[in-house]
């Protein structure tokens, strides 16, 4: 089952994704981040699920992004991010 990303990543989302990443990694499960419903993502978000992919290549996990919107593939791009699977 796939974690659906909300419409809003912006700063004050941050918090709380990285507290719903965390405890997803923390199942030790492959990872699968569902962002189609993604209409703004900013650089804090970003971070977060760039930290949360680390986290779980860290613990041989599986991370994959599924269904980017064009809003979210574009700020990655402009943010040189890559979020590809691992």
């Amino acid at each position: 089952m796939a974690y659906v990303l909300p419409p809003r990543l912006d700063t004050a989302a941050a918090p709380p994704l990285r507290v719903a990443l965390k405890k997803l990694v923390e199942q030790a499960q492959p990872l699968t981040i569902d962002g189609s419903a993604v209409e703004q993502i900013g650089q804090a978000c970003l971070q977060v699920l760039i930290a949360a992919r680390a986290a779980a290549v860290a613990q041989g996990q599986s991370f994959a992004l599924t269904a980017v919107s064009i809003p979210f593939a574009d700020a990655a791009a402009l943010a040189a991010v890559d979020l590809s699977a691992a």
